[in-house]
């Protein structure tokens, strides 16, 4: 390998270790990704562990979180009995599921926190407090706050179904 395609590789590598990190992914299964993603053909855990310069351990446990994506795969190689992966290239698909999903469960989690508030004014309102205005007011804007949750939600859906049409056409060209 050239020293400008080698320097260019792991320049590349840094680049999505640190990018992985605005996906709540380890910076190590970045590098794994942008590892497999320039690789021409497939790699076993040891050669990612000589290139990355990282435990066995640490690729394999992240290797593993890569494949629960979808971000790689492991791939049969003949001649070999050990594990070989590769990327999988539809880094859209990939970037917007993992999007999709971390979206989904902080909404969850959200609206859940949401409702065990409203479950409390509720409470109080049954206790017939001083503060029953108060406590009249809170509920129309969690009402609100509990709309603009089912738009989120709506929006993921239409957002889901563009990104599957661009998938689409690209598979057309």
């Amino acid at each position: 390998m050239s020293k400008d395609l080698e320097s260019f590789s792991s320049e590349f590598i840094d680049i999505v270790g640190e990018l992985s990190g605005q996906f709540a992914l380890s910076r190590i299964a970045g590098q794994i990704y942008g590892l497999l993603f320039i690789s021409p053909e497939p790699l076993s855990l040891d050669s990612m562990t000589r290139r990355l310069r990282v435990s066995k351990g640490s690729v394999s446990m992240n290797i593993r979180e890569l494949e629960k994506w979808g971000a790689v795969r492991k791939v049969w190689v003949k001649g070999s009995r050990k594990d070989y992966y590769q990327a999988n290239l539809d880094t859209l698909n990939i970037m917007f599921n993992r999007l999709k999903v971390g979206f989904q469960i902080r909404l969850d989690e959200f609206i859940s926190r949401i409702d065990n508030a409203e479950n409390k004014i509720r409470e109080e309102r049954e206790r017939d407090f001083q503060g029953k205005k108060q406590l009249e007011i809170c509920r129309v804007r969690i009402s609100k706050i509990k709309e603009m949750y089912g738009k989120l939600k709506e929006f993921i859906i239409i957002l889901d179904r563009y990104v599957n049409n661009i998938k689409k056409l690209n598979d057309l060209q």
